[in-house]
């Protein structure tokens, strides 16, 4: 346990911060740069060409990997953790300037799982309405992409992060893993996938 100093000056004693890597930061930010740059790109080629609805999927799909390319940037350059574990709180930083506080009494327990080649670890609440309206404007149709899949809507970006064991060791200590709820998720996740 450490002593850490947020941001905005205010210190916490015993508080356990987790950083995303920095290599993996910046491969994310120079991935996102190429895959945005290339949407614009094309969307102007095809616009040129008079394809214009393809042109629109395109910038559209160019304008989400820059969004993206913000996010991780942020992330890179002021280095603020992923998430703090203090005695009082799990702080999830959802974007890079903005934490949500959640106090452990909100918190019924976590669901690890996948998506592809990246790991989750999804925050069960007990007042998932109250914390909906936390969500900070620009993720919110994230999070209700990640709803309706059958995902929690606060998630811990877990294969970012460089101590994971200590983090899993942190949260059991805490709230416990939900069992009962991974094998749903995973349920849910097949029949994504299949319909997709």
């Amino acid at each position: 346990m450490v002593d850490f100093t947020f941001g905005g000056g205010e210190e916490v004693e015993d508080a356990i911060p987790f950083y995303e890597s920095k290599g993996r930061l910046l491969l994310l930010t120079i991935g996102s740069l190429l895959f945005g740059g290339a949407g614009v790109y094309f969307s102007y080629s095809l616009f040129k060409g008079g394809s214009f609805f393809i042109a629109l999927i395109m910038l559209l799909c160019g304008g989400f990997f820059l969004f993206f390319l913000s996010m991780h940037a942020k992330k890179f350059l002021t280095g603020e953790p992923h998430v703090v574990i203090t005695p009082e709180y799990l702080q999830l930083y959802v974007l890079p300037a903005e934490k949500i506080n959640f106090p452990w009494e909100d918190i019924e327990g976590y669901i690890p799982y996948r998506i592809e080649s990246n790991s989750f670890i999804g925050l069960v609440l007990k007042n998932e309405e109250r914390y909906a309206k936390l969500m900070p404007k620009k993720m919110k149709k994230l999070s209700r992409m990640s709803v309706r899949m059958g995902y929690p809507q606060y998630n811990i970006v877990f294969s970012h992060l460089k101590e994971k064991q200590l983090l899993l060791d942190e949260l059991e200590k805490r709230v416990g893993e939900i069992e009962r709820h991974k094998e749903d998720l995973h349920k849910e996740k097949r029949l994504n996938n299949e319909r997709a």
